[in-house]
């Protein structure tokens, strides 16, 4: 399994700069870097083919499409907040990966009003 040789990488790499960390702060960042950028690169490999899992799963739903994409859109917010706020604390900035929290989930919530208004609707007809 890919994600298995990434984890692998990824503890390998922080193992390896946990070792530079004193002798070679610029030789460190560097390998961050570096490190960073493979992950990434690898995962952009990846989107390709969630994306036409996602273009196939949207066309054999009809009707119920925007529904989905305000869940994809919801994802989509969660990860790139997630990056942010994994950025935000490495960098040392607890207070703003803390705010920037908020603001996403805030962002959550806003994307997703489509999806509360339609439970809603749906609550009130089976009620009455």
């Amino acid at each position: 399994m890919e994600i298995i040789k990434l984890v692998c990488f990824c503890i390998g790499s922080a193992v390896i700069l946990r070792l530079l960390a004193d002798s070679s702060p610029t030789v460190r960042t560097v390998c961050t870097l570096a490190a960073a950028c493979a992950v990434g690169l690898r995962f952009l490999a990846d989107i390709r083919t969630i994306w036409e899992s996602a273009e196939q799963l949207l066309s054999g739903i009809g009707s119920g499409t925007r529904y989905i994409v305000v869940v994809f859109k919801c994802i989509g917010i969660c990860f790139v907040t997630q990056l942010g706020c994994d950025i935000c604390r490495d960098s040392g900035e607890n207070a703003l990966a803390s705010q920037l929290e908020l603001a996403g989930r805030a962002a959550v919530l806003i994307a997703a009003a489509p999806l509360f208004s339609a439970a809603a609707e749906t609550v009130k007809t089976l009620l009455f």
